[in-house]
């Protein structure tokens, strides 16, 4: 963006002259910031907002047309109507593999390449690399479309190519963090916070209306239709996106250093320079990770806390095959998880925080703790009433007691940051958010494998799925137990024990010093009462002449005194 580039050259320039002092910025230069910094936002909500409606409104639609499309070849095949096809295991089963796999293939460049793209991001801009990520993205969404078009002269597998064009920008993590980059590197290191729940509350919100346009464009114009108005949205974003300022401009010398702290772009680029290596920097982090008690188990809990999580997606094939209900129908499913996720992070834990905090006198770690446990119990309970729900009521509020649960990921996330020094919590913060990333990975195959192995079963084990989500909530609460009863803040309490322990020692042994000289003492004066034998008493002055002495003594002293 050169013209933003010349008005920041023009900026610097006329800082120094326009300054009253060194810590303070003109009024016209913090009207400017202001201004840049809304437009900065309210660029970064416009192209979330856009983009994740775009891909919300063509999941259900794509995977109707993946249905429709195996139910009419294997109607073909056999010379049966397409009706019968709805209830086919095989064609479910197909239909869950296909998924599946497609799941997988998306999070392999996320897991690979988001790190690179970040790097790329950092040394020569964000602007284009969130263009590259957009691209990528809206190329694989192209090609399944054109798959589904031409799917009875092409195979329906065609469309796990996709996933390829992804390789283009990294997959859906880079564009999301160079969203987040940007908006927070215009704010102060207070409102991050804040920024990061706007976006996340944009992205709720994008899902919402995705998955309701959806509906209505699905019983309107159909599958196809919904699909091309996704991908027109989707195709909007990528053209905005070259309009995101840098993010680097509109701040003045004296206000720099509170935007590179709030920054992580900006710090990784500053580390950069400094002279380490990095081979052995990598071996030292991985050593004290080894080091701090309570680490690996949570990064167990966050790869089932995101394998858990993960079934949501299998809702969109589970309510049509159990339920007999169609596509659409089973959009008002995922929107309401949405809406149950929405007032959860925006109210029920910030309510919860609050309450915690004021009944009883957790610190922040055991306030996290007692949240992550509530949130895995109420997933835990939302997953087991969905996978023995005997009809869609039931069903129902399973999926809103589920969606309660959203908040474990960001919890555990705060729990594992919080075991490390704030030096390395840039560290932390990669570290479960690769694991996050694993899991994510994982989760296609391992749900689209159940999903089928329950059709199998048949009625014994329909919602097989969702125990094995339950499943893994279960290990989520069992490790987090476990740092309840031995959690990193419990040292805190063992130093006190151990400070305590030690003022006892070292009193005790002041007690043993004093008794040991009180009996010398009195040892001493039961010797000096004692009758002494004079063995050679001419060696023993006699009284006078030892006030002979001690008279020559003062009169010394006074003599060298009076010179």
């Amino acid at each position: 963006m050169r013209g933003s580039r010349n008005q920041q050259g023009e900026e610097d320039v006329q800082t120094p002259f326009l300054q009253i002092s060194g810590t303070q910025d003109p009024p016209s230069f913090s009207v400017r910031r202001l201004r840049f910094k809304w437009l900065v936002w309210g660029l970064v909500g416009f192209l979330e907002l856009t983009f994740e409606t775009g891909v919300a409104m063509r999941t259900t639609p794509l995977i109707a047309s993946y249905k429709e499309q195996l139910c009419t070849k294997a109607s073909q095949d056999v010379d049966k109507p397409i009706i019968s096809c709805q209830k086919d295991h095989a064609i479910a089963s197909e239909l869950a593999l296909i998924i599946g796999v497609f799941q997988l293939l998306e999070c392999l460049p996320m897991l690979l390449l988001s790190g690179v793209y970040g790097s790329i991001a950092d040394k020569y801009g964000r602007r284009s690399i969130l263009f590259l990520g957009y691209l990528g993205l809206v190329l694989s969404s192209m090609w399944t479309t054109g798959v589904v078009w031409l799917v009875p002269r092409v195979p329906l597998k065609f469309v796990w190519i996709g996933p390829v064009f992804t390789l283009i920008g990294g997959g859906a993590s880079v564009p999301l963090a160079i969203l987040m980059t940007s908006a927070a590197a215009v704010a102060p290191s207070t409102q991050r916070v804040s920024v990061f729940s706007f976006i996340h509350g944009t992205a709720l919100v994008a899902a919402i209306l995705g998955f309701g346009l959806s509906s209505a464009t699905m019983k309107s114009l159909g599958n196809y239709a919904a699909q091309l108005v996704g991908l027109g949205l989707m195709s909007s974003a990528l053209c905005l996106s070259l309009l995101l300022p840098t993010g680097e401009v509109a701040q003045s010398s004296a206000s720099r250093p509170e935007i590179d702290s709030a920054s992580e772009y900006t710090n990784i680029s500053g580390s950069r320079t400094q002279p380490i290596n990095s081979r052995h920097a990598v071996i030292r982090s991985f050593h004290n990770l080894l080091q701090i008690r309570g680490a690996i188990p949570l990064l167990i809990a966050g790869f089932f806390a995101t394998l858990g999580q993960r079934v949501q997606i299998l809702l969109l094939q589970y309510m049509p095959e159990h339920f007999s209900i169609s596509f659409s129908e089973a959009n008002t499913f995922i929107i309401l998880d949405h809406v149950a996720n929405l007032l959860v992070l925006f109210i029920g834990l910030p309510l919860g925080n609050a309450l915690i905090l004021r009944w009883r006198s957790f610190n922040s770690c055991y306030k996290d703790i007692a949240l992550a446990l509530c949130s895995s119990a109420l997933s835990l309970v939302g997953a087991l009433i969905l996978s023995f729900a005997p009809n869609v009521t039931v069903a129902l509020f399973g999926i809103i007691v589920f969606g309660t649960g959203i908040g474990l990921s960001s919890l555990l996330r705060s729990i594992f940051v919080g075991l490390f020094p704030p030096e390395r919590a840039a560290f932390a913060t990669t570290l479960i958010s690769t694991i996050k990333t694993v899991g994510g990975t994982f989760s296609g195959p391992v749900y689209s494998y159940a999903f089928a192995l329950s059709l199998d079963l048949d009625r014994m084990l329909q919602g097989l799925p969702f125990i094995v989500s339950a499943a893994s909530f279960v290990i989520v609460a069992s490790v987090l137990i476990t740092m309840v009863k031995k959690p990193r803040v419990r040292r805190d309490i063992s130093l006190a024990i151990l400070s305590f322990s030690w003022l006892a020692k070292y009193l005790q042994t002041i007690s043993l010093v004093y008794h040991m000289f009180l009996e010398m003492g009195q040892a001493v004066a039961q010797y000096s009462r004692a009758p002494r034998r004079r063995s050679k008493p001419f060696l023993e002055p006699s009284r006078p002449a030892l006030r002979a002495l001690v008279a020559l003594d003062l009169s010394v002293f006074l003599a060298s005194n009076s010179t």
